[in-house]
């Protein structure tokens, strides 16, 4: 928002002793409403200098958001429970957040709140840099119950290592791959040791697409997919469908997320 300010001058005009700089004033002003204006594109989120992206489904990628950019994710699972979620991004390189998470909201049965949960990652590779985009980080945030340290349905991912490329020439398809260890303390190999892969693809800017297997060193693997729809520029609606492979523990859950610049 630009701001016009007037000055009035009381009393006999005088003749200047010299004239002001004016070009040297326009020079200033132009760029200043120019980088006003780059900065207000990027609040909107129209100019990324790389994918933001960081997750598929329930597996990470390894992208983060921009810096300065939030946001709210809202999941509706099965049982009635609400799992919430906040970003956010800072430097390009890192990010931070946690969750809430409550069983029984919606329904009958006892409100089980959860104690919130932490979450941490680090881009230590950028693929404007090297062939592949690297990213390790901590995310303690699950979904469901507790029973061991562990949450069921959502599995926490605990410490985990992923690295991403995308190919912007066949329309900004992604690959991801990486291993996870879900926690140290009572460490059973068949639970707590995994390892994931997908893509995400987009048809048109407006319509994401992921797929990813998950939990592929764990005897619980599973398929899931998801379709994410960007109602409006900061605001995104979509579908997840979890464990498609197992047929009748298929469940299907509604995502709202909301994306913004500080």
């Amino acid at each position: 928002m630009s701001r016009v300010v007037d000055f009035k001058l009381d009393g006999p005009r005088m003749k200047p002793k010299r004239r002001p700089p004016v070009k040297k004033i326009l020079v200033f002003l132009t760029l200043l409403f120019s980088t006003l204006t780059t900065r207000s594109s990027w609040a909107k989120g129209d100019l990324a200098v790389g994918p933001t992206n960081y997750e598929m489904v329930e597996a990470p990628t390894a992208y983060t958001l921009m810096h300065g950019g939030y946001d709210l994710v809202t999941r509706i699972y099965e049982n009635g429970g609400l799992f919430l979620r906040a970003n956010v991004g800072f430097q390009d390189f890192f990010m931070f957040g946690f969750s809430a998470n409550a069983a029984n909201v919606i329904g009958q049965g006892t409100i089980q709140i959860q104690t919130p949960r932490l979450f941490l990652k680090f881009k230590v590779l950028d693929q404007k840099n090297s062939p592949v985009a690297l990213a390790v980080g901590w995310d303690d945030r699950g979904y469901g119950t507790v029973v061991n340290g562990r949450f069921t349905p959502g599995l926490q991912k605990g410490f985990y290592g992923v690295v991403s490329h995308e190919f912007p020439e066949l329309g900004s398809l992604q690959v991801h791959a990486g291993l996870n260890l879900v926690q140290f303390d009572n460490f059973d190999a068949s639970q707590d040791l995994g390892a994931f892969m997908g893509t995400s693809f987009a048809l048109a800017p407006p319509l994401m697409f992921n797929f990813e297997l998950d939990k592929l060193l764990s005897s619980f693997w599973q398929f899931n997919a998801n379709i994410v729809f960007n109602v409006d520029s900061p605001l995104r609606v979509g579908v997840d469908f979890r464990d498609i492979n197992q047929g009748a523990l298929l469940s299907r859950m509604i995502r709202v997320q909301y994306m913004g610049f500080f």
